[in-house]
């Protein structure tokens, strides 16, 4: 049996003993008025997704001529991610700790990306610069929009649940963190934070 070779991008919510506030659960089932405590980082977020397309796309055109990126574009790229990551954890109540705006090494729900070898496939970023990387991601895209609609109706069931006894169910908290590990990895690679195609999982 072989080991399999882990994926160059992870997100991870350790567990803990899934007491949540029951106060946050009862906003989130209320139409998902939870939400509304997001606005500043979702205005926030709105303008850095804007700005990270630019840079993913300066991204493309530093791999092609010189096979890598430099540390200031991977570093923009990774805090978006980090950072929408930290909003979905706490939406789905994977944790109760409310995001942290830009970078931050200590709160519960952490990306990881493992640097990319150089050079990197300039095939792959051609790709990138003539938008063809985002539909080789189509297949991914596809079921990961049905399963956003379905972890909608999970993260308003997970509030009832808290409100009710008090804990997120441990099978919830597994199917968000697989859930938004799959988008992170679908974004990581559209955005050359790697160059291995992810995979088609939920799991680590």
């Amino acid at each position: 049996m072989t080991n399999r070779t882990p994926y160059p991008v992870d997100f991870v919510v350790p567990v803990d003993d899934e007491e949540r506030n029951r106060g946050l659960a009862a906003l989130g089932l209320i139409l998902f008025a939870k939400s509304i405590l997001l606005i500043p980082h979702l205005f926030l977020l709105l303008a850095y997704g804007i700005a990270v397309q630019f840079i993913v796309w300066i991204g493309y055109w530093y791999i092609l001529f010189t096979g890598g990126k430099p540390f200031w574009v991977e570093n923009f790229e990774i805090i978006f991610l980090a950072w929408t990551s930290r909003v979905f954890a706490w939406f789905t109540s994977t944790t109760d700790v409310y995001p942290t705006f830009g970078a931050d090494d200590k709160y519960p729900a952490q990306v990881t990306v493992v640097e990319a070898p150089e050079p990197q496939n300039r095939w792959l970023a051609l790709a990138g610069i003539l938008l063809i990387r985002s539909l080789l991601a189509i297949p991914h895209l596809f079921i990961l929009l049905w399963l956003t609609i379905g972890t909608l109706f999970l993260a308003w069931y997970g509030y009832l649940m808290i409100l009710v006894t008090g804990s997120l169910p441990l099978s919830l908290h597994y199917y968000f963190v697989g859930f938004h590990r799959w988008w992170a990895r679908v974004w990581g690679w559209i955005a050359a934070l790697t160059d291995v195609y992810p995979p088609f999982s939920l799991k680590p």
